[in-house]
């Protein structure tokens, strides 16, 4: 167990820096090996190895996610979470409905998101940084019924969750990634979205900043959210220059996540092209395929 937590931990470090790509026949490799020693196995060792399986099955759906096609993705989460209940794992149940809730947010079903959030919400004995990107989620499903109390509302209550939670150097605890620049940047996701520029401007400028360098595919991610948040707050020029740098992580790491939003950007820049940091960023775009 402690051989397939490790590897995990550091698969994803991997990913994180190299990309999807480069790990995931691996990913595939080890959750096929999990499975061949759990049919082998009994009682409390055999629960052990479900768990494991699952939170693999759950790394594969990250990956297939960001390397853009949500369809497999969904089918690793939906295994991940059957493992979980197999396992009578609630702690990593309680994680597997917030991902499913992360995975609605702008889709057909936003309806779901504050309702899987709060399914999650009311297991027992859910550690706090699961209860914090629970809460991450119900505030994005405030967001999309444009209740901006119940965003800043959650939000808020996911900040309290982390600061008061046991500190961790643990990458494999859950919701480790659940930090202060994280909660900026999720902060960020939902003043945009409720037409709030310039607060979305602060709180993704927070999160940049402070963003570990270990993390460097999602702080491209949040590069372009900035990005975003600047065109948003008619700054284009600021919108292109940031959105370069946001491109050369995706670039680097192959993120299909971080490039589609760097050219839903660029598609909304084009009316400015004449501007020379938007005409570069259009020109990179069309280089890089």
């Amino acid at each position: 167990m402690d051989y397939f937590a490790q590897l995990r931990a550091f698969l994803v470090r991997a990913d994180d820096r190299l990309g999807g790509l480069t790990v995931l026949s691996t990913v595939e490799q080890q959750i096929t090996l999990i499975a061949a020693l759990r049919r082998q196995a009994r009682g409390h060792l055999r629960d052990r190895l479900v768990s494991t399986q699952a939170r693999w099955s759950e790394f594969a759906g990250w990956l297939a996610d960001d390397l853009g096609d949500r369809a497999v993705g969904e089918r690793w989460l939906d295994r991940a979470g059957g493992l979980a209940q197999e396992a009578d794992d609630q702690e990593f149940w309680a994680y597997v409905l917030a991902r499913k809730a992360q995975r609605m947010v702008r889709t057909g079903d936003e309806d779901r998101v504050a309702a899987l959030a709060q399914a999650a919400l009311r297991l027992p004995d859910t550690p706090a940084l699961v209860r914090a990107f629970a809460a991450v989620q119900q505030a994005h499903g405030s967001a999309a019924r444009e209740d901006a109390d119940g965003f800043q509302t959650a939000i808020e209550r996911a900040h309290s969750l982390v600061t008061d939670a046991s500190p961790t150097s643990d990458d494999d605890c859950l919701g480790s990634f659940c930090t202060r620049p994280y909660l900026a940047a999720q902060e960020g996701e939902g003043w945009l979205r409720l037409q709030q520029p310039t607060k979305a401007i602060v709180s993704f400028t927070a999160a940049v900043n402070e963003w570990p360098e270990r993390y460097r595919r999602e702080r491209g991610l949040y590069l372009s959210r900035t990005a975003h948040a600047h065109l948003a707050a008619s700054e284009p020029g600021h919108a292109a220059v940031v959105a370069a740098e946001a491109l050369a992580v995706a670039t680097t790491t192959g993120s299909a996540r971080v490039r589609r939003d760097v050219d839903a950007l660029a598609r909304q820049l084009k009316p400015f092209r004449s501007q020379q940091d938007v005409r570069h960023l259009l020109d990179q775009l069309a280089t890089t395929g």
